[in-house]
């Protein structure tokens, strides 16, 4: 079995969430409340008997989850023994594609300024439109698509280089 403990932040509020994973499927604990789960296939899970379809992408720093239409941002702790003591993880100046679907624009060029949480890009799929926000503040180094394109999710769209 496979343990991992990331916080999810939810508003303001930091949630430490435990997933126990074996081949096929396992547990999300999050706070008291104990949640199974199955996989399907590679693009569906059954959790408390109920079918969804998911999409992850995960990266050293942090795991964005992509279920029936909702975003999750899941940032790993940095000492999973003591999630009272985890740290923040450094941002990268990545901007991955949520999911996949269809870039329909940017709102940033090369060589533009960014502040932190701004949109950078707007993408759509099964007909839901989703911001692309840079997570750090810095000057924009790479725009790797066009509006129109269809991106993977996961795919790299925009590079920040972060200010010092």
């Amino acid at each position: 079995m496979i343990v991992h403990e990331v916080r999810w932040k939810i508003g303001d509020q930091d949630v430490v969430c435990r997933v126990e994973r074996s081949r096929d499927g396992g547990v999300l604990r999050v706070g008291d409340k104990v949640a199974p789960f199955r996989f399907l296939d590679s693009s569906h899970v059954e959790i408390e008997g109920k079918t969804h379809r998911f999409f992850v992408v995960d990266d050293r720093e942090a795991t964005i989850v992509w279920i029936d239409g909702r975003t999750y941002y899941l940032h790993r702790s940095r000492n999973a023994g003591n999630t009272a003591a985890a740290a923040a993880p450094t941002a990268s100046g990545e901007i991955r594609a949520l999911m996949p679907g269809k870039l329909l624009q940017f709102s940033v060029a090369v060589g533009d300024s960014v502040a932190a949480k701004q949109t950078v890009a707007t993408m759509e799929s099964m007909k839901m439109e989703s911001p692309l926000v840079t997570p750090v503040a810095g000057q924009v180094a790479e725009i790797r698509f066009k509006p129109g394109d269809v991106v993977d999710m996961g795919d790299v769209v925009v590079v920040v280089e972060p200010s010092l």
